[in-house]
């Protein structure tokens, strides 16, 4: 070994390649889904508060049009196609869950209180304040509808 040159042990270079690692890990773009916390507003004028529920997001409606002879505080969720749901009430009912980030997106499922049904969901922010969604049913083959939802706050 000449002079002035150290050898490092494994044990001492531990430390370094444990911090380049750290580093490395934080400064890397990665491929996450992105943020798509905040209020919503779906094309029919619902209003769904998209927020975390644990470990993951999920959307609840925050406001809507009622039917004519209900408020939002007494319509229920009375086309569900399970009976034991239909006194639901709409405020507050969680519509997207089960969200789990998937590369660039978000993958669950959405509920659609107009039709009483629920359907696997896609979850795609396209820009800062719009939502694309795409709920996905199979009846004799895959069915799919899409909509935009774009950012209220």
């Amino acid at each position: 070994m000449s002079k002035g040159r150290r050898r490092r042990s494994g044990a001492a270079l531990l430390p370094s390649a444990v911090m380049a690692l750290f580093l490395a890990a934080s400064t890397t773009p990665g491929s996450a889904a992105p943020d798509i916390n905040g209020k919503w507003q779906t094309p029919d004028g619902a209003t769904i508060e998209i927020a975390p529920c644990g470990a993951a997001p999920c959307g609840k409606i925050a406001a809507f049009s009622p039917p004519p002879g209900y408020s939002l505080q007494t319509t229920r969720d009375a086309n569900n196609k399970d009976a034991s749901k239909r006194s639901r009430k709409i405020l507050g009912l969680t519509v997207l869950w089960r969200l789990k980030p998937t590369g660039e997106r978000w993958v669950g499922r959405i509920y659609d209180p107009r039709r009483g049904f629920s359907a696997e969901a896609t979850v795609t922010r396209k820009t800062r304040d719009t939502l694309n969604l795409k709920g996905c049913v199979r009846v004799l083959f895959k069915v799919c509808e899409e909509e935009t939802w774009r950012r209220t706050n």
